[in-house]
């Protein structure tokens, strides 16, 4: 039987590699796999290197999935398994969240996500199925997910994550966990766990946010001094139009005149307006007038042309071998962002570089502590 060895047990996928070279004739990278039935296969990309390596991780981690081992393991009803066990849940929404994946460049319709907001959602479910695989053992696939678990196994899950994770990674676990337990409800699963949210102890975001160091009128006053126009009107946009590191790296000359702005929210794709502050138009002039943009070019860019935040495949030496700073990859991915790098300068300009904020502040303090005295005068 295809994917199960003789042992019974399911059998582990090679991942396919992407080739070193193009294809002969092709003019194509590939990587060699073999199909259901057992036959060699080239699964073929682009002739550009970049583009391919892009492809390839899209393929990997929609035809390769991690979480199969365990689902494999636990969610195959003609072992004794059945169909409302939490494997079996897990793997229909993994497929839901895989059906939602918009191709690379495409609009960001509603309802859609990017192949590494589904792979960072794919992990988290993978996380949570490991530790019941721990708890629970072979009963994992075989009781119903609402007669599995309890409101103390819940609590003591989100402890151990919360022992060894970061807050906002507790909080992304605890988002799995209840949509997965959202998506049991449906048919043909028709699951209800006899706890919700509001009878269990909440985790990451929800339970400790964060406390916001606010700066001092003295501070502002030293950064701004220190800031660069680009940096100053970062700064601004920040205060006034609430706009973080991902916003700023979006923002094109057309987006904005004298009255409003008009652009895509980068994690919903809803659009997204406001009211132009009249200090922000005016740092928004003098930038332009300094550096002259098309109306459809980035108003900001790195010094090699590059948007002020930018996400890309890892090749795959870094994948197997690390680089110079890091191990092994674990994610396909790596990010950029030149937002972040120069808000750590600035502070160190400024004097104030035991300030541990983030450029992010800047949005907090212009939604709460001065939304109008520092941003409309």
């Amino acid at each position: 039987m295809a994917g199960i060895n003789e042992q019974g047990r399911p059998r582990k996928r090679r991942i396919p590699r992407l080739s070193k070279k193009p294809e002969p004739g092709t003019g194509r990278y590939y990587a060699s796999y073999r199909d259901s039935g057992g036959e060699p296969r080239r699964k073929r990309f682009s002739t550009d290197r970049t583009e391919s390596e892009l492809a390839y991780h899209r393929w990997i981690v929609e035809n390769y999935d991690q979480s199969a081992v365990i689902i494999a393991a636990n969610a195959d009803v003609s072992k004794g398994n059945i169909s409302q066990s939490l494997p079996a849940i897990a793997k229909a929404y993994i497929q839901h969240e895989k059906r939602r994946v918009r191709p690379e460049g495409g609009r960001r319709a509603r309802g859609t996500i990017s192949l590494r907001v589904f792979d960072d959602n794919r992990r988290q479910v993978i996380s949570i199925l490991r530790w019941f695989k721990e708890r629970y053992g072979p009963r994992l696939g075989r009781t119903p997910f609402d007669q599995l678990v309890s409101a103390t196994d819940y609590e003591s899950m989100m402890l151990s994550f919360s022992t060894r994770l970061g807050d906002s990674q507790v909080n992304k676990h605890r988002q799995r966990f209840w949509e997965i337990a959202r998506f049991g409800k449906r048919a043909p699963f028709g699951v209800r766990l006899p706890f919700g949210p509001d009878d269990v102890r909440s985790f990451g975001g929800t339970e400790r946010r964060k406390t916001r160091s606010i700066p001092t009128v003295e501070m502002i006053q030293a950064i701004l001094k220190a800031a660069t126009l680009r940096e100053r009107l970062w700064i601004w946009m920040g205060l006034g139009l609430g706009f973080g590191n991902d916003d700023l790296a979006r923002t094109r000359a057309v987006h904005f005149d004298a009255d409003s702005y008009d652009m895509s929210r980068g994690k919903t794709g809803l659009p997204r307006y406001g009211v132009m502050r009249p200090l922000v138009w005016r740092h928004i002039r003098q930038y332009l007038k300094e550096t002259p943009r098309e109306p459809d070019d980035l108003l900001f860019v790195t010094r090699t042309g590059r948007p002020l935040v930018w996400v890309t495949a890892k090749t795959k030496d870094e994948m197997v071998n690390g680089t110079s700073t890091r191990g092994p990859a674990k994610t396909p991915f790596k990010r950029a962002d030149s937002v972040a790098q120069a808000w750590r300068k600035l502070k160190v300009r400024a004097g104030v570089e035991d300030w541990s904020e983030g450029f992010y502040v800047w949005r907090h303090l212009g939604a709460t502590a001065y939304p109008s005295r520092l941003v409309t005068h």
